[in-house]
């Protein structure tokens, strides 16, 4: 049997990704959010434990530690989050929001939680708790 991308599994999950990541995209964008995806998946995590190091955000958002260090770089440079040296280790940094950080949390979910509700719509509560289980039961299986 030949392998057909197109109509994969594994095509039909990337796709659905990012339709649902230029949607949320689009969301932030119009509601003058000044951030992307990419940097609310950082935030989701300050904002649940603020003062994480930065190593442990690259392991909370399944990223290597230099995508994190530029979204770090990034959300610093828009006085979102700031650097602090850990006070019992210097080799330690933590990242800790700003006031405007902090605020961005309200606003920035409305966005995550529209772009859920719209992505879901028409399908039925069953349908996507099988989806949600199959989903997580795929990452267990290669993990």
């Amino acid at each position: 049997m030949a392998f057909k991308f197109e109509t994969s599994f594994g095509r039909a999950l990337g796709a659905a990704h990012m339709a649902m990541f230029r949607y949320l995209s689009r969301l932030m964008r119009e509601a003058e959010l000044p951030i992307t995806p990419d940097q609310f998946r950082v935030l989701t995590h300050l904002w649940e434990n603020d003062g994480l190091q930065q190593s442990e955000l690259a392991i909370c958002t399944d990223r290597n530690r230099a995508n994190v260090t530029r979204v770090i770089d990034i959300l610093e440079g828009k006085g979102i989050v700031r650097r602090e040296d850990d006070p019992n280790d210097r080799r330690i940094r933590r990242i800790f929001l700003t006031d405007k950080g902090k605020s961005l949390r309200e606003p920035t979910a409305r966005c995550a939680i529209q772009s859920i509700e719209d992505s879901l719509k028409g399908i039925p509560e069953d349908d996507i708790e099988i989806c949600r289980s199959v989903l997580l039961k795929i990452r267990e299986n290669i993990s």
